[in-house]
């Protein structure tokens, strides 16, 4: 199993993963890995469907858009999307295939996320498309209206047998600086 980084100003990098050191990788990939800076930079990561490794996504979605001049404050809620939608592929994908899980901006103003198993799939009911969260004593059925509720765009695609994508975007400010960098590049 690998955890990788790669983007379009950086090398692609592969790090054996580990079981029970899914804190120190994040750390020294966090740490050690040259993030992509300009126009068209993307951050892709394939991970195991491991809980422990949700934080980890979640830091390096948080890094790759500092990275692009948004703010936090701008993306806490996205990326909170971002984990419930790898929270969902890690519990229902029934399946030890990596998830792929993708960020990207679209232009100057639109952040994308994406995140892709290759599991079980289901077919998609009402429920699936419903911005209703489910009764306030029921255990489960809150991830993708959670996930609606966080995005400013949402799409799931799914089919028994193939797996789910959930493509998910927020339009967002960027900074000065960065949008002055990104144009002299």
């Amino acid at each position: 199993m690998t955890i990788v980084y790669a983007g379009t100003m950086a090398t692609g990098v592969s790090r054996p993963y580990q079981p029970g050191h899914a804190e120190s990788e994040a750390m020294t990939m966090a740490n050690s890995e040259k993030r992509p800076t300009a126009p068209g930079a993307q951050l892709r990561l394939c991970v195991p469907p491991d809980p422990r490794l949700g934080g980890y996504v979640r830091q390096e979605v948080l890094a790759f858009a500092e990275t692009q001049g948004i703010a936090d404050d701008e993306v806490i809620d996205f990326v909170s999307a971002i984990g419930e939608a790898l929270a969902n592929a890690i519990e229902h994908a029934c399946t030890s295939e990596p998830i792929e899980i993708s960020a990207w901006l679209l232009g100057e103003d639109r952040l994308f996320a994406s995140v892709r198993d290759r599991g079980v799939g289901f077919a998609p009911t009402e429920r699936t498309v419903s911005r209703t969260l489910p009764d306030a004593y029921a255990e489960r059925g809150r991830g993708l209206p959670i996930m609606r509720r966080c995005s400013d765009i949402f799409s799931v695609r799914s089919a028994p047998g193939q797996g789910t994508r959930v493509t998910l975007g927020r339009y967002v400010h960027r900074s000065t600086g960065a949008l002055a960098h990104h144009s002299a590049g």
